[in-house]
Formats: C-alpha cells, sequence, structure tokens
C-alpha cells in the first residue's frame, strides 16, 4: 500500500475514533456522527495545509541543494565544456554574495558587465584563432571598452585574426553615427574593420556578437541609457559551445562578411 493510500487511511481513522468519542459522550448517535464530520473536517484541513507546506518546503529545499551543487556535479562531467562550468561556478558564487547579504538585511543587486562577458570570450582565443565579432556601438568611447579595445589589439599582435564588423543601428542618432565611425577610425589599423547597416543584416545575424571559430559563441541584447544615447546596458548575455551551434554561427559570420564592406 503507498503512502498515500496509509495517509488518507489515518485521516479516516481519526474521524471514525471522534465519530465513535462523540457517541459515547452524547448518546446520540446522529449528533455523533455530525460532531466527529465536523471536527474531523478541521483536523483534515490543518494536517493537510501542514502537509502541503512541508511537502512544498521539501521540495523547495531539494531545489535549492541541486542549485548549489550543481556546479560541483558539473565539474565531473566530461561532456560539458570547461568554459560553461567556469562560467556557472561565478554565477553560483554571486548567489552566495546575495544569501549572505540577505542574513545582514540588505542586498546589492548587479547585472553582469558588459566588458566581463567580452572579456571571459576572448579569453579563449590563442595565437592562430579567427574571432569575428560584430557591434553596433555598444560601449565604445567607455573606459570599460577602452580595455576591451586594447585587449582586441593584444590579441591581433599575438597572432590572432581578428574581424569586427560593426552594424549601424537603424534608430542610431546622428551623434551614435558619429561616434560608430570615429570608433572604426580608432580601430581599422589594428584590426580587420568592416561595415553594414542593419537592413542588410541577414535575419538570422546578431548586432552585437562575439564568435571564437570552434570555441565559443556569445550574443547578447541591450538596453539604451536614457538621455546619452549611449548603448551600454547587458540585459541578457547567451554562451553556446555546441559544435551544431558554432558551426551555425560561423556560417552566418562568414556570410557576414561577404555581405558587408571593409572600412578604409
Amino acid at each position: 500500500m503507498s503512502k498515500e493510500w496509509l495517509w488518507w487511511l489515518g485521516e479516516f481513522g481519526l474521524v471514525a475514533v471522534v465519530a465513535v468519542v462523540a457517541g459515547f459522550v452524547t448518546k446520540d448517535v446522529p449528533i455523533s456522527i455530525l460532531y466527529g464530520l465536523f471536527v474531523g473536517t478541521v483536523f483534515f484541513s490543518l494536517r493537510e495545509h501542514r502537509r502541503v507546506v512541508a511537502q512544498h518546503e521539501r521540495q523547495v529545499s531539494e531545489m535549492e541543494d541541486k542549485a548549489m551543487n550543481f556546479p560541483v556535479t558539473l565539474s565531473h562531467r566530461g561532456d560539458v565544456d570547461p568554459f560553461l562550468k567556469r562560467i556557472v561556478h561565478s554565477e553560483k558564487e554571486e548567489l552566495l554574495r546575495l544569501a549572505r547579504e540577505a542574513e545582514d538585511g540588505g542586498i546589492r543587486l548587479m547585472s553582469r558587465p558588459v566588458v566581463n562577458t567580452v572579456v571571459d570570450c576572448y579569453g579563449l582565443a590563442r595565437p592562430g584563432d579567427k574571432i569575428v565579432s560584430t557591434n553596433s556601438g555598444v560601449g565604445w568611447g567607455t573606459p570599460q571598452f577602452d580595455v576591451v579595445r586594447q585587449l582586441n589589439f593584444d590579441l591581433v599582435d599575438k597572432g590572432v585574426d581578428m574581424t569586427r564588423v560593426f552594424v549601424e543601428d537603424t534608430r542610431a542618432t546622428p551623434e551614435e553615427k558619429k561616434r560608430l565611425k570615429q570608433e572604426m577610425d580608432r580601430q581599422k589599423g589594428h584590426l580587420h574593420v568592416r561595415f553594414i547597416k542593419e537592413s542588410q543584416l541577414p535575419p538570422e545575424a546578431k548586432k552585437n556578437s562575439i564568435l571564437v571559430y570552434d570555441k565559443c559563441f556569445s550574443y547578447g541584447s541591450y538596453s539604451k541609457t536614457m538621455g546619452t544615447g549611449i548603448k551600454q546596458s547587458l540585459e541578457v548575455a547567451n554562451f553556446c559551445t555546441r559544435r551544431d551551434e558554432l558551426e551555425k554561427a560561423k556560417q552566418m559570420a562568414e556570410n557576414l562578411i561577404k555581405l558587408s564592406e571593409e572600412y578604409k
């Protein structure tokens, strides 16, 4: 007999006992039955509530344990890319930080900085690797992306073949277009710089992405900072390391290079 049936049998037994006791006390069978049903219903409601709450707490606890132990479990799996393992571990540390701060009565919610995502991807590149990235003007002109620019130059100096396709956003303001051109001028002497309008992009192309051939494809969506015209707030960052996804990204990159024009 299952535990569920045993639990229901116990509830029925409780009601029966209450009815029998009520019968002895009142010497009235109909009243004892009604009284037993009433008391049994109350007991049943209370016990069912406690059971549901306890079950919910157990499920939450199990999910928390799985979430916190997942990075450890993941580290022992050979079919998961090491780069993704590292990202999962870093996210676990962020969750632990929030838990510690919550105990003190206050937390700081922080989105993942754009520059961290970019640097993580570029960190996978080795001499001889090929990188194709797209950018619609996100972040350039900020101190954080001055670091990214220099990192790109350093990678090229070490033998990485890097191509950046700048995308002119359809909604770009004259100031944004000017800033995009300035950035292309800064980079064209160091790496392969190409240009394309957003309206010319293939449907599957991403306006802001990084492809390290055969290693990682990352792309993100960004929100626009109100009042400044600078797009630099990362909303969602995606990382792909599956072979089929990397092959599709490679085909997309090659197609994008053909559609774009070299910036001179």
